[in-house]
């Protein structure tokens, strides 16, 4: 799985459409990203980016330009 399709599963494992969740939220996942791509030392970076990758494939919507929340 590459980090958007692991994203992708961690939000919709973690919340339910219309949902509203913080990057925060998201960076509670950090450890799990880690163990997946130990050789990323900048993993909460990667997952900011890949939850504007999420967003600009329109599986999930940002709200006030900063949170997320689930489609």
């Amino acid at each position: 799985m590459d980090w958007n399709d692991e994203l992708e599963a961690v939000v919709q494992k973690n919340w339910q459409p219309g949902d509203v969740f913080k990057p925060d939220d998201v960076y509670k996942f950090e450890k799990h990203f880690s163990d997946l791509h130990p050789e990323n030392t900048f993993v909460r970076d990667k997952l900011r980016q890949t939850l504007q990758n999420l967003r600009d494939s329109g599986v999930i919507e940002f709200v006030d330009d900063q949170a997320p929340t689930g489609e």
